[in-house]
């Protein structure tokens, strides 16, 4: 009976494994290129957690919107701030506020070299927060210019 129930147990373990690997996220290849205006979408961002990607981006600021909060979002300790948009596009998002990225401090000398409307290519992942704000934000892990 106790061979039965280990037995039981094992099985139930794989099937559950099983259905937790088909539901999460299916990343693509590292540094594959996705739309910025996809991976920040609320219906996409999610899918995109915890994968390797790469988006084009329009350069808007350095630093974080003024009294703007991120209660809701974990993890951006020691990491700087700065504006974007997907190219060819105005704001972004609530109250006309642009997506943020979020990059290491100690690789984000780089930014401030940037100009309002320099195309840069962001390399990382989304990050959303928690319900009922779910904010998203881009944590990245290199930054640089793209290539015109």
């Amino acid at each position: 009976m106790r061979l039965m129930s280990q037995l039981l147990l094992a099985g139930a373990s794989i099937l559950l494994a099983t259905a937790s690997a088909s539901a999460g996220n299916t990343c693509p290849p590292p540094a594959t290129e996705v739309p910025f205006a996809k991976v920040m979408n609320e219906a996409f961002a999610a899918d995109h957690v915890g994968c390797d990607i790469t988006s084009k981006v329009e350069f808007v600021a350095a630093g974080g919107t003024p009294n703007y909060l991120w209660r809701s979002l974990k993890g951006l300790e020691g990491k700087t701030p700065f504006r974007v948009v997907a190219p060819g596009q105005e704001g972004g998002g609530p109250f006309d506020i642009p997506p943020h990225v979020f990059l290491p401090k100690d690789k984000s000398d780089i930014i401030f070299s940037f100009k309002k409307g320099d195309l840069l290519i962001v390399r990382g992942e989304p990050l959303v927060g928690a319900k009922p704000l779910r904010q998203i934000v881009f944590l990245a892990t290199e930054v640089r210019a793209a290539k015109q």
